[in-house]
């Protein structure tokens, strides 16, 4: 297949944007399809279109995914926290897509830890593929079961990447554990005090991998472009695994903070009155405006306490070996990559 065409839905998220500007860089033609129109960052984005529809509206979806009849992979980033509204979503876009575009050839699943309960409490780790679903957990199982459904006997595939946290920027769409971090330790150094780990000594010193979105996305293109992937999911993350205990120092540097260790405190418990304060910081250097009402319960997620986004009191891994056999080796030292996003969101005026 010589021309791809993407269609990212979900283009203006943490996960989507970063993946729209992957396909465009690679020379792909990309709809992005969202509420609102992603701004991508500079760079050969010139094939990049912005299909602004509600594809919980099947009849809004059939009008404005009927004309995308060239496409060839579909990225579905999407999330919404009504698991009805994202069966509808991923639903209403298999039946557009089907229909209209005789090239289909793959739709890829943003799944995550989630897949294997990561959220209800301790989970085997590490997490493998094959391991069997965890009663309570359907949190990926109904999309995955439907998309599977529909391709039996179908000549288009499927693929899935079951990411771990997720690190990134998307403009409009922030809020991940990257610029969490950065704005905690901003919101630190303006009030003078110490790097305080914002949970547990079971945290501090659980392991735990994370992902930054950039390479997640040239993950998903890899499997859903490579024949000895189709039908599959596949563990994506940065290639290694770290404890927060030895990052730390590291990250205090980068602030200027003396570093202190486990605080008797959450990031949610933290966060939730500080409104005032990064308001005053926004306003004191230029700073662009972030979505901070939403940060104390993105920390939390759905995870039950004391457990948490930054809080989990047990191993938080998976087993990426399905990747890299099957040819995606991309790596990049995680405690490099909080530090290099640290000073991109400094250079583009998300933190002081």
């Amino acid at each position: 297949m010589e021309n791809k065409v993407g269609m990212v839905i979900g283009a203006s998220g943490v996960t989507g944007t970063p993946l729209a500007e992957q396909l465009a860089v690679a020379g792909w033609k990309v709809y992005g399809v969202s509420r609102r129109a992603p701004r991508l960052r500079g760079g050969p984005f010139a094939h990049f279109h912005h299909v602004a529809v509600d594809l919980t509206d099947n009849q809004a979806a059939l009008k404005a995914l009927a004309a995308c009849a060239d496409v060839t992979h579909v990225f579905h980033c999407a999330n919404d926290a009504n698991p009805e509204t994202r069966l509808a979503m991923i639903g209403n876009t298999i039946d557009v897509i089907e229909a209209a575009a005789p090239n289909f050839a793959n739709i890829n699943l943003l799944q995550g830890t989630k897949y294997y309960g990561s959220y209800l409490g301790p989970f085997k780790t590490p997490a493998k593929e094959t391991d069997p679903r965890i009663a309570g957990g359907d949190f990926y199982y109904s999309e995955e079961d439907l998309v599977t459904g529909r391709q039996q006997g179908k000549r288009w595939t499927w693929t899935a990447v079951r990411p771990q946290a997720v690190c990134g920027y998307a403009a409009g769409n922030p809020v991940n554990l990257a610029t969490v971090l950065a704005i905690y330790g901003s919101i630190l150094r303006e009030l003078g005090q110490p790097f305080g780990f914002p949970s547990s000594e079971a945290c501090f010193n659980a392991l735990i991998q994370v992902v930054a979105a950039e390479l997640l996305a040239r993950g998903a293109i890899f499997v859903s472009t490579h024949k000895a992937c189709s039908n599959k999911a596949f563990n994506v993350g940065n290639g290694d695994m770290f404890r927060w205990k030895y990052i730390w120092p590291a990250l205090a540097n980068y602030f200027g903070l003396k570093l202190a260790g486990p605080q008797p405190y959450s990031l949610k418990k933290f966060l939730s009155d500080k409104q005032p304060l990064w308001s005053a910081i926004t306003s004191k250097y230029g700073l662009k405006a972030f979505p901070f009402e939403r940060t104390p319960e993105w920390a939390q997620g759905a995870f039950s306490p004391p457990n948490s986004r930054l809080g989990c009191e047990y191993d938080f891994i998976s087993d990426t070996i399905r990747v890299r056999q099957a040819g995606f080796t991309e790596c990049i030292d995680s405690e490099q990559m909080f530090l290099g996003m640290f000073d991109r969101f400094r250079a583009e005026k998300l933190i002081p």
